[in-house]
Parts: C-alpha cells; sequence; structure tokens
C-alpha cells in the first residue's frame, strides 16, 4: 500500500489543487481538459481521490476513465470527521487536497477503501435532469392549486405545459440511450420485474453503478439504507438511516409505496413488521426500501428475473382499507383508556 501513488485533490470550479501521497508540496493546475490531460501524462499515479461537487469534478473523471485510473469520491462527512480527528481547524484548498490524501492513505492502510464505479455520464446527466423536471411540476403544480388572480393562473398553465413536453423529451431521449446498449436494456427489462419498479429502473441504471457487484449490506450502506446502531451503557438511541445517495432513496421510496399496495412478497413483509412487530408505518415502509435495493441488486447479479411475483387472482385489501384497519385497532385499544378517564373524572 505505501508504495502506491495517491493523489488527494480538491477540486474547484477553475482549477485542482493536488497533493500527491509522496510529495508535501500541492499542485494547483486549472480545471480544463488539456491542462488535467497534461497533467496526467507527466504524473504516473495509482490512485485519484476526491470530494463530490456536483459536476466540476467531470473533467477529471473523463480523463481518469480514458487512462484506466482508479478513482475514489470520498464523503464530505468522512473528511470532515477526519479533520476533527486530526485536530485541524484552518481551512483551504491547499489543507483539503492534503487532508483527502490522507484520508484515502489512512483507509487503505486499512483495507477500508473500494473505488468508486464511474458508470454513464450521459444516463447521469439525463437522469438528474429528470429529477428536476419532475421537481419544477410538482411546485408549479403546488402553486397552481392555491393562485387567485387570472393572469397568474394562466402564466402557471403555459409553465407546466412547457415542462411536461420537455419531461416527455427527455424520457424518450433517456429511454434511447438504454435501449443503445443491449447489456443495459437487458438489465432494464429485468429490473422491471421487480414488484413496484418500473420509472425506477432508469435511475437505479444511471445513479448506481454498482447494482449487482456488492454484497446485499454493501450496497445498502451505500444508498444509505443501512440502519446506523447507537448505543451508550444501557441506553439505546434510535438507529437511524442516510449518509448514501439521496436520489436513490427518493426514487426507492415511491417504489415500496407502490409494491405494498398490492400482493406480493413486499407486501407481506410489510403487513407482518406493521402488525406482527408494531413497527410504525415509515420504519416498515424503509425495511421494504432495503428490501426492494437488496432484490434488485440480486436480479442484476445474477441476470436473472425476479420469481416473487404471487399468483393471478389472490386477493388484496386495498391500502386505504389497510390504514382503517389499522387506524381501528388503535382506537380500540385506547378506548378502556378513555373510559376509565372519564370515570375517575366523573368520580372527582
Amino acid at each position: 500500500m505505501a508504495d502506491k501513488l495517491i493523489v488527494g485533490i480538491d477540486v474547484s470550479k477553475d482549477w485542482l489543487d493536488l497533493c500527491a501521497s509522496n510529495a508535501a508540496g500541492v499542485e494547483r493546475i486549472a480545471n480544463t481538459p488539456e491542462a488535467v490531460a497534461a497533467w496526467l501524462e507527466r504524473v504516473a499515479l495509482e490512485l485519484i481521490a476526491c470530494e463530490p461537487t456536483g459536476g466540476y469534478e467531470r473533467t477529471l473523471i473523463a480523463a481518469a476513465r480514458e487512462r484506466g485510473i482508479p478513482f475514489v469520491r470520498v464523503h464530505p462527512n468522512d473528511v470532515v470527521a477526519f479533520r476533527k480527528s486530526r485536530g485541524i481547524k484552518a481551512k483551504t484548498d491547499a489543507i483539503d487536497a492534503r487532508l483527502i490524501a490522507a484520508f484515502v492513505c489512512d483507509k487503505l492502510a486499512r483495507a477500508e477503501l473500494r473505488t468508486s464505479l464511474i458508470g454513464d455520464e450521459r444516463l447521469r446527466a439525463l437522469a438528474a435532469r429528470r429529477r428536476q423536471l419532475v421537481d419544477a411540476l410538482q411546485a408549479e403544480g403546488c402553486r397552481l392549486g392555491v393562485a387567485a388572480l387570472p393572469a397568474v393562473h394562466a402564466s402557471l398553465e403555459a409553465v407546466i405545459a412547457v415542462l411536461r413536453h420537455s419531461l416527455e423529451a427527455l424520457e424518450a431521449e433517456l429511454a434511447d440511450a438504454i435501449a443503445a446498449h443491449p447489456q443495459t436494456a437487458e438489465l432494464a427489462k429485468l429490473l422491471q420485474t421487480i414488484f413496484g419498479i418500473g420509472p425506477v429502473a432508469m435511475t437505479l441504471i444511471a445513479d448506481l453503478p454498482e447494482l449487482g457487484l456488492l454484497s446485499a449490506k454493501q450496497i445498502a450502506a451505500l444508498v444509505g439504507l443501512a440502519p446506523h446502531t447507537k448505543r451508550s451503557g444501557k441506553t439505546r438511541y434510535r438507529e437511524t438511516t442516510g449518509h448514501g445517495r439521496p436520489g436513490v432513496r427518493r426514487v426507492l421510496f415511491n417504489a415500496a409505496r407502490a409494491a405494498v399496495r398490492h400482493p406480493s412478497r413486499f407486501k407481506d413483509f410489510y403487513d407482518r413488521l406493521v402488525t406482527a412487530n408494531r413497527r410504525p408505518g415509515k420504519v416498515a415502509l424503509t425495511a421494504v426500501m432495503r428490501k426492494i435495493l437488496i432484490t434488485a441488486n440480486a436480479v442484476a447479479r445474477d441476470r436473472q428475473p425476479w420469481r416473487g411475483r404471487p399468483a393471478a387472482g389472490t386477493p388484496c385489501r386495498p391500502h386505504a382499507e389497510q390504514t382503517a384497519h389499522r387506524a381501528g385497532r388503535v382506537k380500540a385499544a385506547a378506548a378502556p383508556r378513555a373510559v376509565a378517564r372519564s370515570a375517575s373524572l366523573e368520580a372527582a
């Protein structure tokens, strides 16, 4: 591990600060394809590490992919924790580059580092834009519901029409991009055999290139659906999830909501958690999200369709009826307590 040349990079819009593991200084180059290519030609490195910046690292990733150089995206929260453990309070681009290089070297020494997979950038860009359009449509729809002036109402309807047209064109482009690659198109069809996954397959393929390459625990932790245990002495705190990929979690939430409304193994799992284990609905739904993700990971790994669909004609209680049934159980359990409380007040 000590012989590997690792470069920690702090990415900015206009420049890159580079710190090699075998050098004390920090070099700065322009964040342009020409400057990055020239730097990679004269430096024989084996691993690149940087924080995600929302797109400014795109030039660096493209150059690394062309040359087959492994790449690691380190989570900003991990770097912040590493900074605190070192007692460093100052923050500059050069210090950040040194911290990223030292953090990656420390993780490599403990064999806790996994290189990032660089997926299809075209699919990622299209999927990201689709999310933006969906968010914009939802926001404009909410504004339309409370618009009072006719002029405002007409303006919102015009914007919504344009957004819907743009969304339809983008989804067609995304479908064409997936169909252009036979393996990707086959994976999309296999993922859509899973109950609840429809357009979600596009996001999984675009934003989760590790799908099918990791274990169930690893893929759940990567997305942020692995609960974090927090205990101290006799105190046990609530186990929370997070610290992953919120875009993937968001579409899995919608897939889980759809899956628990119809007969399937996911619905049976959800009902068992809510009724037998008495878990809150949102906790049970998060567990269903994790189960759908692990199922998708197994389907992508084995390249086999999902075989968990129920037999035709299986009875299903509507979701609204399930909610009403659970509400009725809660009211029935609370009724004796209310009667006792009323009797005590009358006696007083």
